[in-house]
């Protein structure tokens, strides 16, 4: 099946990637993306840069991609990659402000992660992940386990030590609690779609109406003559083929008796008025003088 778009996650995992061969290639490089106080105003892109400095262990950079895949994927397609970008932006930057205003170094995936686990947990509660891979635990207990770790680390390492966590944690969920009841990227969606339908609709009807219009006065004297001789005037011979290649195999008309000309609301806009009306005429050739066509 092919992809609909790029997905800003997987922009996010390229980033991470790239900085971790970046930091196991080149000794020091990373630490021109991590938050240094002093260095901000002659690096300022080390305020969003921060998050994709990690540290040596190979194990946990490859646990951390796979649950920002697991977690932030199904959000932006929730929410859609403009809407995601926010959040992710607004975390991000209340981690890294907070610990420039406090003179505090910053990197790795501070705020972020734990935002993004929160979330997750609150849109979906009730998915299930192997703890260690062994222990299936269903993701709103992790949420408070690691709720209940980051008020541990905030009380032993003190509140300034763990408030560029918590302000990235929150900023980022209070971003989510805000925008929660506002439609979805799927709402919009299927709202965008169902109006285009119904406005294609519309465009039928009225193209049906208007051309049932131009038939509906040669139907009615197509039918008194074919009455009157009992067969289909030779003069109605071409309209009569004309009404039958309009006809439409793929609907069921009504009833002869249901058949109302252009003055009816139903056969006005229907696209079956063409059977209808071949039908009318053949009908009143039938029961004419003449009898059968």
């Amino acid at each position: 099946m092919q992809r609909e778009h790029w997905h800003l996650t997987e922009g996010l995992i390229f980033a991470h990637f790239a900085v971790f061969i970046l930091g196991a290639t080149m000794p020091g490089g990373q630490q021109a993306l991590a938050v240094i106080p002093g260095l901000i105003g002659a690096r300022p892109w080390t305020l969003v840069t921060y998050q994709f400095v990690h540290g040596s262990s190979m194990f946990w950079f490859f646990i951390s991609m796979l649950v920002l895949w697991i977690m932030a994927r199904p959000i932006e397609e929730n929410w859609g990659s403009p809407r995601f970008l926010v959040f992710w932006l607004i975390s991000t930057f209340g981690a890294s402000l907070t610990s420039a205003a406090l003179g505090q170094p910053l990197y790795g995936d501070v705020g972020f992660g734990t935002c993004l686990l929160f979330t997750f947990a609150t849109l979906f509660p009730d998915v299930e992940f192997r703890l260690f891979f062994i222990i299936p635990v269903k993701v709103k207990y992790l949420a408070v386990i690691a709720g209940a770790i980051l008020v541990y680390s905030s009380l032993s390492y003190g509140i300034v030590g763990g408030l560029a966590n918590i302000v990235g944690v929150s900023s980022g969920y209070l971003f989510f609690l805000a925008i929660r009841r506002l439609p979805n990227r799927r709402k919009i969606t299927f709202e965008l779609k169902k109006r285009r339908t119904e406005a294609a609709i519309k465009s039928e009807d009225a193209q049906a109406e208007e051309r049932n219009r131009g038939w509906d006065s040669n139907v009615r004297v197509a039918e008194e003559r074919a009455r009157a001789a009992g067969v289909v005037a030779e003069e109605d011979q071409a309209f009569l083929a004309e009404l039958d290649a309009a006809r439409d195999p793929t609907i069921t008309v009504c009833a002869p008796t249901e058949f109302g000309f252009i003055d009816d609301d139903v056969c006005r806009s229907c696209t079956g008025y063409a059977e209808c009306a071949a039908r009318r005429i053949r009908m009143a050739a039938a029961e004419g003088e003449g009898g059968d066509r």
